[in-house]
């Protein structure tokens, strides 16, 4: 029951990290096209993104240590 609710909030994590990421890339673009949007704000959003992408690598890394270290006894 605590690894469903575990998993339903780390996939719930990472499509929001998605979508966040798809709407940089709307402002990206936009920025590009002469729209509005200051330069700054859109870096910052870029390093949270990238703040956020490290953060759930680390959690992914984490998980496949700790569900396969039962397998180096083994050999």
């Amino acid at each position: 029951m605590k690894k469903d609710i575990e998993k339903l909030i780390e996939d719930a994590a990472v499509i929001l990290l998605l979508l966040f990421g798809l709407f940089i890339i709307y402002q990206i673009i936009k920025k590009a096209m002469g729209g509005s949007g200051s330069t700054e704000d859109i870096i910052i959003s870029l390093l949270i993104f990238n703040l956020g992408c490290i953060f759930t690598i680390g959690l992914t890394l984490a998980k496949l240590n700790s569900d396969h270290s039962h397998l180096a006894d083994q050999f």
